[in-house]
């Protein structure tokens, strides 16, 4: 599950190397429209969808955040 998170990652940011304590906009240069395309990006490749309350932007400002939340909805 991590191996293709980082790859969309790899992909939005053009980052070659995505470990787990990146911050999304600072180390990332993800932007709000960046990661609006991220969160639609992970609902089609993992087949979930993402609750509007697990999207504020104050809880996912890490990759290991992101991380998380794809694990909660795969797993849950």
């Amino acid at each position: 599950m991590k191996k293709l998170v980082d790859e969309i990652l790899k992909e939005k940011s053009f980052c070659e190397i995505i470990m787990p304590d990146l911050k999304l906009n600072e180390d990332l240069g993800l932007d709000s429209l960046n990661m609006v395309e991220l969160m639609v990006e992970l609902e089609e490749q993992f087949n979930i969808e993402i609750e509007e309350s697990d999207l504020d932007p104050a809880t996912l400002q890490t990759v290991e955040q992101i991380y998380s939340l794809v694990e909660k909805y795969v797993e849950g």
